[in-house]
């Protein structure tokens, strides 16, 4: 898998990108850019990796990530085709200055909260989609004003939340290359009994090496990590299906029901059953 430390060409006709992409799967792996980054989900759901987050998103999610955060969106299904918005730009793409003026204050807080990734929600993410679907139908000088609405909108909100830790930004060609390889082989093989000395060795690390390294990378253990991608995915079984949790439980990968209901209260704070129960409602 190719590492991507991901170049974004300008337009001689504009200060910032923003574009639709509409594709069967969401093509660019585990990756990070110098640019920050708005992205509305037209359609389409999976998984979402910012920084130390793993997270779902489905239609609708909205997130705004800053310059250097690592981040992958990885669809469900790869027969349905999916869709984004985006918007790309410097924090300088006014000039060097400009964010530095006093009008700017709210905005270089909302730049600072950027780098651990925002999730948006409520009445504010429905109110920035509409803000990017403008931006996106005007030109010129009205496009940039646009923009620049969106971003007091995005300042202003207490509807969010954080996601990463402030730590985690992106590491060099080679780490990414290496994550890549990990996320790619635990995601579709976690329904399985997952060896760290397969994982090691697909890392190219010894075992040590790369239990200390991924908790470095991403400021979890690689179990941890293994076990709420397997719970994510349990959450929607419990949600999707009439199944029992039993067999979830040992759908999703867990080897025992103990385990499994431990670690799904761990890390959703419910029970499976309590959680099933909820999503009924």
């Amino acid at each position: 898998m190719r590492p991507l430390v991901q170049k974004l060409p300008l337009s001689k006709n504009s200060s910032f990108l923003i574009d639709k992409f509409i594709t069967p799967y969401f093509e660019t792996p585990w990756h990070y850019h110098t640019e920050y980054e708005i992205t509305l989900v037209l359609f389409g759901k999976g998984k979402r990796f910012v920084g130390n987050h793993v997270g779902d998103f489905t239609e609708g999610d909205l997130v705004f990530l800053g310059p250097n955060l690592p981040h992958w969106f990885r669809k469900e299904n790869n027969e349905d085709t999916g869709g984004t918005l985006v918007i790309h730009f410097q924090e300088d793409f006014l000039g060097q200055h400009f964010p530095h003026i006093p009008e700017m204050q709210k905005i270089k807080h909302l730049f600072e909260r950027s780098k651990m990734g925002v999730l948006l929600n409520g009445n504010t993410r429905e109110a920035i989609a509409r803000q990017m679907h403008n931006v996106y139908e005007t030109e010129g000088m009205h496009r940039l004003i646009a923009l620049l609405q969106l971003f007091i909108t995005l300042a202003d909100t207490d509807e969010y939340e954080l996601l990463s830790s402030p730590d985690v930004s992106g590491q060099n060609a080679r780490d990414s290359d290496r994550l890549n390889k990990v996320f790619d082989y635990v995601m579709n093989h976690f329904t399985e009994n997952i060896h760290l000395e397969k994982v090691a060795e697909i890392a190219n690390m010894s075992y040590s090496g790369f239990c200390r390294y991924f908790k470095n990378r991403t400021k979890k253990n690689f179990s941890h990590f293994v076990n709420e991608i397997r719970i994510g995915y349990a959450c929607q079984r419990l949600m999707e299906s009439d199944v029992s949790v039993s067999s979830v439980c040992y759908e999703c990968g867990f080897n025992n029901l103990t385990n499994f209901n431990e670690q799904f209260k761990k890390i959703i704070k419910l029970t499976p059953h309590q959680f099933k129960m909820k999503s009924k409602l």
